[in-house]
């Protein structure tokens, strides 16, 4: 936006580009004295302000597109977005000119395995350098991260495990906040185990979550749901009698409870009963009510979560892979011979920067 000018037309002073183009500099600034600050909680702070800044500045083009906004101006949304995209192709042909691997491009950068002659962190920031000579002026192309695999799962959904061994996941997709906490640290211990090619690891997990619910083991905290009352009691009823919606657990523990409720109140539950099928709302209980001395949930409906959970890594193995790692341990014991996790390797083609070049894979820094 500041390097083409693109303001809202209203702006008669130039207010906008100018608060802009200071913030977006000042930024800069902050960004490069985190990544050389000596101390870890000097750094921890930068990084924190120059994040804040980048919400701040991000915002700039929502006023744009925002009908009240003093400075709204559609026409001028529009041309930012035609700008954005026609930069990140340019990025997108570059990587690849130079020999680089695309794996995912998202609004504001893109995922690449570097070519395999870059053999040192200096050798990519040198490679970066180099695309970055391709893009118009004003345009600051920067190498934000270095990772040593990433699973690629769906737009804006993926995994990246750094050279630390730090593993940092995004996306609702791969691992959203309101479902179980076994389920979320099931979901992250299979990534770390794909990342790391373990195969006997992933099966291990899974034997190990599914026997700790079959023996009642979890406490109610791992296997409760959270959820926010988005409408009140009232509201809910009401929808409910016209038919304007289904009945919700959440809603039903909040009325057996008994307490006033209102939008917004968070409502901790767990499923109860015997059967994987049973309807969540007609087999409900309040997390505080579950006694570890008599557990009732419903190992079967619990049962069913984890492989719900499982599936989101098919497209990782074979079929034939996928059912033997994630199934229970049987009268022959568990072998990883002949198991393969898919890999890819090459560009999967394709340079829409709305679209990622691969979903469902494993990239590498080889």
């Amino acid at each position: 936006m500041v390097s083409n000018g693109i303001g809202p037309a209203r702006d008669a002073l130039g207010i906008f580009l100018t608060m802009l183009g200071e913030l977006t500099a000042q930024r800069l600034v902050v960004k490069q004295n985190a990544r050389t600050a000596p101390e870890p909680m000097e750094r921890s702070r930068l990084d924190a302000q120059q994040s804040s800044m980048k919400i701040l500045i991000n915002s700039f083009y929502g006023y744009l597109g925002y009908g009240r906004a003093l400075f709204n101006d559609y026409p001028k949304a529009d041309e930012v977005t035609t700008a954005g995209q026609e930069i990140l192709r340019k990025i997108i042909a570059a990587i690849r000119e130079q020999g680089g691997t695309v794996v995912e491009v998202d609004t504001d950068g893109v995922f690449f395995v570097p070519p395999a002659t870059c053999d040192s962190e200096d050798a990519e920031r040198s490679f970066v350098r180099t695309v970055a000579l391709s893009l118009p002026a004003g345009i600051a192309l920067e190498l934000d991260g270095r990772y040593r695999r990433m699973l690629s799962y769906k737009m804006k959904n993926y995994a990246l495990l750094g050279y630390d061994d730090r593993l940092t996941i995004k996306g609702s997709s791969l691992v959203a906040r309101n479902i179980e906490r076994f389920g979320r640290a099931f979901i992250r211990l299979v990534i770390e185990r794909i990342l790391n090619t373990d195969i006997s690891g992933l099966h291990r997990v899974y034997v190990s979550t599914a026997n700790a619910i079959q023996a009642h083991e979890m406490s109610v905290s791992e296997f409760a749901r959270v959820e926010s009352l988005k409408d009140s009691l009232d509201e809910y009823d009401r929808d409910v009698l016209t038919g304007k919606r289904n009945k919700s657990a959440p809603y039903e523990v909040a009325r057996q409870t008994g307490r006033r409720v209102k939008q917004g109140d968070r409502i901790a539950y767990y499923i109860t009963g015997t059967e994987a099928g049973v309807r969540a709302f007609e087999n409900c209980k309040a997390a505080d009510e579950w006694d570890p001395h008599f557990p009732d949930e419903n190992t079967a409906y619990y049962l069913r979560r984890l492989d719900e959970f499982a599936q989101k890594f098919k497209d990782f193995l074979s079929p034939q892979d996928f059912s033997r790692i994630f199934s229970p341990d049987d009268l022959f014991p568990f072998s990883s011979e002949g198991v393969e996790i898919i890999i890819k390797t090459s560009d999967a083609g394709g340079d829409e920067p709305e679209e990622p070049a691969s979903r469902f894979g494993i990239w590498l820094d080889e």
